[in-house]
């Protein structure tokens, strides 16, 4: 009995012993077999680490490609599109300068005057007279300062420069202004040796004008300048064909 006892308890002792060596060597094969999954899980993430590292360089250099490949495109047709411009402009024909016209000068209108010339010269040499009388005949103009306001003592319009009156006897005779001795509407025929007889009307009068005074007429000119150039005629003789209208 004590000798099966002693084999039971080696036989304890030996699978107790095979127990634990087989407890180690599966302990240790199992930490093994983990520290080879965690190294091939650290392997196989720095490898997906690598490929994801590669593939972004990859995908940046194909960005920059394709950036530097659009810069380039657009340069060439850039490029393209100012050759073809150029060609266009060539082959437009040069337009030929249209010369500007100059202009044509506005010729300035020059005012009318009044003519002066006779209407109608009617021959008084026949013509009966009345009386006789001889003196000096100064000259004035409608612009005389204080001698006229544009009009004749009897308010004949002489503003515009005429001289002359139209008669129904005498027709274009000229006007002149004459003392009281005279009536408005008188006749004269003035002459002298070196002046060709001159017909006029006493349509005005003058302070300084008669018989007896520095001047004996006062003979209407264009203007006041046209009576200083005109001066006086001196020793005229005066004829009188009719006395008053």
């Amino acid at each position: 009995m004590k000798k099966f006892y002693n084999y039971t308890f080696r036989a304890v002792c030996i699978y107790l012993v095979i127990l634990i060596v087989s407890v180690f060597f599966t302990a240790k094969s199992n930490v093994q077999v983990f520290d080879r999954n965690v190294l091939n899980s650290n392997i196989s993430k720095e490898f997906n680490t690598l490929q994801l590292l590669d593939k972004n360089k990859h995908g940046i250099c194909l960005v920059e490609k394709e950036e530097l490949l659009f810069k380039e495109t657009e340069k060439i047709e850039e490029r393209e599109k100012n050759i073809i411009e150029e060609k266009i402009l060539e082959a437009k024909p040069t337009p030929t300068p249209i010369p500007t016209p100059e202009p044509t000068p506005i010729a300035t209108p020059v005012p009318q005057k009044p003519s002066y010339v006779y209407v109608q010269t009617v021959d008084t040499t026949n013509f009966p007279i009345i009386s006789t009388a001889s003196g000096n005949v100064s000259h004035y103009g409608h612009d005389c300062y204080g001698c006229t306001s544009g009009k004749t003592a009897t308010g004949y319009d002489i503003s515009d420069g005429r001289i002359y009156y139209t008669d129904p006897t005498y027709g274009s005779v000229r006007i002149v202004a004459a003392g009281w001795e005279y009536p408005y509407g008188t006749i004269l025929r003035m002459s002298n040796s070196s002046t060709a007889p001159i017909i006029a009307i006493v349509l005005d009068r003058g302070g300084s004008i008669g018989s007896g005074k520095k001047y004996f007429l006062d003979l209407l000119t264009e203007s006041n300048a046209s009576a200083y150039s005109a001066g006086v005629k001196y020793n005229m003789t005066i004829e009188v064909l009719r006395m008053g209208y």
